[in-house]
């Protein structure tokens, strides 16, 4: 307030003297007053005595090194203030003609006091010390002037010039406060703008907490239960003719249990990572519909239901294999909602035309949904009806992956439900840019729907225990730095590999490569190792050891979206713990075979 006071001095200045200037010319033509020229330099002195304090202010007092303001005090600021005053208030003693009351001089000098009066409100309005300093000395001179004379015409000029004074004051406080009101709702704007980004720091702080939490949470997770895949498939094996085998299976079916349910967050992890790149090309839906009644064709019967599809002419630009996998989720998450025992008979999936695009629906008869669950349907682990977290019922985390891989694809998703009535789940796809014959699924068919090394995409874990690497018995390389899950892996491979080296250093390693040389085949190694070297380093390391490319496949527990694009990015082949022996058995039998 203090330097807007200041720099408002030397604003004014100009103005102020041409001002003075003009009435002071205009007085000496009309009077020859001798006493014009008196006032006109006390003027002077009291603009430069003012503009004066101001510069001096201004250079003692820098913006840069006094961001509130110069020192508080009224005198610097009020004193040329009120000396200027002074002057304007002498104006009718020293520039009208002594004797009677000339009324057309009085009420000339009294309409450019009036005029200085008006022009004034900005630059005193910021205080009230201010308004009074420029306001009282101004109005008491022209106003005991007119009283002195008396008669109508003096007074008549002394209560004009109060009431004009008296309304520029109320709105020079009026002003003040719309200012005020201004200045208190930008410092309320600011505190709430660094209250915002305080709390948008501590929410992508919290978030981050979080991912690292999971990420962490995840990996420690994964390894147990890798260790316990592998070791139930082991004891499956060894209990083939034993009467306990049943139970080895059902030791088998938790560790799968569990399995999904990491698999499921690995694919979110893995798509929020950027792994996931849709390859889109005209498709047509008639072949995607017949895959997924290939697909869901048997679970949909085995859960007491049909499986309808009304196929259209419609092609799409789209990635088939994620298009796929959108739909078995949604035909998936229909299955256990609209169960035989609730009344449904059937889930229908239809393509229709909808503005630019096709929207495709997978419809239930199952039980519906209330309006309030509607908008969070499509959020990680939001379930309706399942409290308890019956795993039967599913996860939560399908129509999660649903919305992720349609965002992808350049669509976006929808639900409709109507209590009693059923359910219909939707997604939106553009159409492509030509609608003629195009081929069916060609090399991206996932049949069945399993990730390979090449595919970014894992879509279902394969329970089959019909594996085998009989067809060459690899000398397989092992770099774990967890004890329990080295002899898990160890255990496991023994019966189908001609030897299986456990380490768990990278020096150890070394020395297996040193000493075994040509004979290795392939490596497994662990993506987070001990130490600051990662397995994607020990690879490179052990490769210069052996002098040649020696096939690798990484492993990882690791859904940290960072190391998962990190995985994918190394070239490797990389495989996710817990890690399915059927696919670790056709991984290892392929990497055993190629050329290193």
């Amino acid at each position: 307030m203090r330097r807007r006071l200041l720099s408002f001095a030397r604003k004014t200045f100009v103005p102020h003297a041409l001002s003075a200037a003009l009435v002071g010319a205009l007085y000496w033509s009309l009077t020859h007053r001798r006493a014009v020229f008196l006032w006109l330099g006390l003027a002077a002195v009291a603009m430069v005595a003012r503009l004066a304090v101001a510069l001096a202010n201004e250079r003692r007092y820098p913006e840069a090194e006094h961001p509130d303001g110069p020192p508080a005090g009224q005198r610097p600021y009020l004193a040329p203030l009120l000396a200027l005053s002074i002057v304007w208030g002498l104006s009718p003693f020293l520039l009208l003609p002594p004797g009677p009351l000339n009324v057309e001089l009085s009420a000339l000098l009294g309409v450019a006091l009036c005029a200085m009066l008006m022009g004034s409100v900005p630059a005193v309005a910021l205080w009230r010390p201010a308004i009074a300093a420029w306001l009282v000395p101004l109005t008491a001179g022209m106003a005991t002037y007119g009283a002195m004379h008396g008669g109508a015409a003096g007074w008549f000029l002394c209560l004009g010039i109060l009431l004009f004074s008296a309304w520029i004051a109320r709105l020079a406080l009026a002003q003040r406060q719309m200012i005020a009101h201004s200045v208190a709702m930008q410092f309320q704007t600011e505190a709430l703008s660094e209250q915002l980004a305080a709390q948008k720091g501590d929410l992508e702080r919290l978030n981050q907490e979080r991912t690292r939490f999971f990420a962490s949470a995840s990996h420690d997770l994964r390894q147990p239960v890798h260790a316990l895949a592998l070791l139930s498939d082991a004891m499956r094996r060894e209990l083939a003719d034993h009467p306990a085998r049943p139970m080895a299976e059902q030791v088998g079916a938790a560790a799968a249990s569990v399995g999904h349910l990491l698999d499921a967050m690995l694919d979110i992890s893995r798509i929020d990572a950027g792994t996931v790149q849709p390859a889109p090309r005209p498709v047509a839906l008639v072949d995607v519909f017949a895959q997924l009644s290939q697909v869901q064709g048997p679970r949909v019967e085995a859960a007491g239901l049909s499986l309808r599809v009304q196929a259209s002419g419609h092609t799409l630009d789209t990635d088939p294999a994620l298009l796929l996998r959108i739909l078995s989720n949604l035909v998936d998450n229909a299955i256990k909602h609209a169960p035989r025992a609730l009344g449904g008979r059937r889930i229908l999936v239809t393509a229709r035309r909808r503005g630019p695009g096709v929207r495709i629906a997978v419809r239930d008869e199952g039980p519906g949904m209330a309006a309030e669950h509607l908008p969070r349907l499509y959020e990680e682990f939001y379930q309706v009806g399942n409290a308890q977290r019956d795993a039967a019922q599913g996860l939560g985390i399908g129509l999660a992956i649903v919305r992720r891989l349609a965002l992808l694809l350049g669509g976006r998703t929808g639900v409709h439900s109507v209590p009693g009535r059923g359910s219909a789940f939707w997604v939106d796809l553009p159409l492509a840019a030509g609608q003629g014959p195009v081929s069916g699924f060609g090399d991206s068919t996932l049949a069945p729907m399993v990730t390979t090394a090449s595919g970014p995409m894992h879509l279902e874990p394969v329970h089959s225990h019909t594996h085998s690497l009989e067809a060459r018995r690899p000398n397989v390389l092992l770099l774990d730095d967890e004890h329990a899950v080295g002899d898990a892996m160890r255990l496991w491979l023994q019966p189908y590999c001609s030897a299986v080296h456990a380490t768990r250093t990278v020096a150890e390693a070394q020395a297996v490569v040193s000493r075994e040389g040509a004979a290795l085949d392939v490596m497994l190694v662990d993506f987070r190792l001990a130490g600051s070297v990662t397995g994607i380093e020990a690879v490179r390391r052990l490769r210069r050891a052996a002098g040649r490319e020696l096939p690798a496949i990484l492993i990882t527990g690791d859904t940290e979206p960072a190391r998962v694009r990190a995985a994918y990015e190394s070239g490797l082949a990389v495989v996710f713990k817990p890690v399915q022996p059927q696919l670790l058995a056709q991984m290892l039998q392929a990497a055993a075979a190629t050329p290193g």
